[in-house]
């Protein structure tokens, strides 16, 4: 199988587009991956584009070093992302948090916590911030804001 050298995989080692492909599909099939040949005949169905299941297994498993740009926008269009975040880490890690968002949403006592504080005066969401981030050991809350403590 020959590799594309036409500037493929610019920015991105393969450990990088490796652990990024893993991480779109855990989070798109929430941590109930399919086999390869599953998701590579889902991506063929859902974009009407060819995708053999070793070329998806060799870069999820950082053994293929070079992608075509056509191969990344097939993935991306599959998974809901831009191409970028394949190859830019400042995008991948956006993509990552929001993702992290998601499936926290998933589970209906975070999203109860949610509704249930926004109502809350600004002092009750320091006061909640403060004892959630206490109980995950965190100093900073996923927005960036400072425990109200410091």
């Amino acid at each position: 199988m020959a590799s594309s050298s036409n500037g493929d995989n610019s920015t991105a080692g393969p450990s990088s587009l490796a652990r990024r492909l893993e991480d779109i599909v855990n989070a798109y099939y929430r941590g109930n991956r399919p086999p390869y040949s599953k998701i590579a005949e889902e991506i063929r169905q859902g974009t009407g584009r060819t995708f053999s299941a070793t070329y998806l297994w060799e870069l999820a498993t950082g053994r293929k070093r070079n992608v075509t740009r056509d191969h990344l926008r097939v993935l991306a269009e599959y998974f809901g992302v831009t191409p970028d975040y394949f190859t830019d880490e400042e995008v991948s890690e956006k993509v990552r948090r929001q993702m992290e968002f998601a499936a926290a949403l998933g589970n209906s006592k975070v999203r109860t916590l949610a509704f249930r504080a926004d109502e809350l005066s600004e002092a009750g969401l320091d006061a909640l911030l403060a004892l959630v981030n206490a109980m995950s050991g965190e100093s900073d809350s996923a927005g960036g804001h400072q425990r109200p403590d410091r």
